[in-house]
């Protein structure tokens, strides 16, 4: 019996890893291209959401691309915001998976005995909610432009490790062309028809 129950709280617990939609589902659960917020942090002072606001756009410029959901920003509090430990992930297949990289990237650039990084921002889509499927803006995209109008059998994979994306006419072509891509071990599939 308990390991009926485990099973099952395991089940719920973690559905969306396991969960695998079909084209009209995941149209249904995916956000529009367009649109995104940025989300700042309460925990700073005005000074400094004010910073992070205007940050954004800097780093779209040097970046020569806009800003793309989901991405998050981290900050060592201890080295302020002006500081090489400030890191940013961006385009990434859902919020948590951008915030866990870019607070992993300041924790290996922050000051010796700096107290671990925390989140400054994250960008997500207007009206952002979680969802059973989400993707990055460019997976979007190609879901829209190119998964929806291939033929069936069809199939597309993620990589929340590192946003990449692929897809194919099987389950082992989409994860083929996931892997193609930063070499992510990660790859699975999100959508098969």
């Amino acid at each position: 019996m308990r390991f009926v129950a485990l099973s099952a709280l395991l089940l719920t617990a973690f559905p969306a890893a396991a969960q695998v939609l079909d084209e009209k589902a995941a149209k249904a659960a995916l956000f529009p291209v367009r649109g995104h917020v940025v989300q700042v942090s309460s925990k700073l002072s005005e000074r400094d959401q004010q910073t992070v606001r205007a940050l954004v756009p800097l780093m779209a410029e040097q970046l020569r691309q806009p800003v793309r959901y989901y991405a998050a920003i981290a900050y060592s509090p201890k080295d302020g915001l002006a500081h090489d430990s400030i890191q940013a992930a961006m385009n990434y297949h859902s919020i948590e998976a951008a915030s866990d990289a870019a607070v992993t990237a300041c924790n290996g650039a922050r000051s010796k005995g700096a107290p671990p990084c925390q989140l400054a921002a994250r960008m997500v889509p207007k009206r952002y909610q979680p969802r059973a499927l989400t993707l990055s803006i460019d997976a979007t995209a190609a879901f829209d432009k190119a998964y929806r109008k291939a033929k069936s059998p069809k199939a597309f994979a993620i990589s929340n490790a590192t946003g990449s994306w692929g897809m194919g006419s099987s389950d082992a072509a989409a994860v083929a062309a996931c892997e193609k891509t930063g070499k992510p071990k990660d790859c699975r599939i999100v959508i098969r028809d």
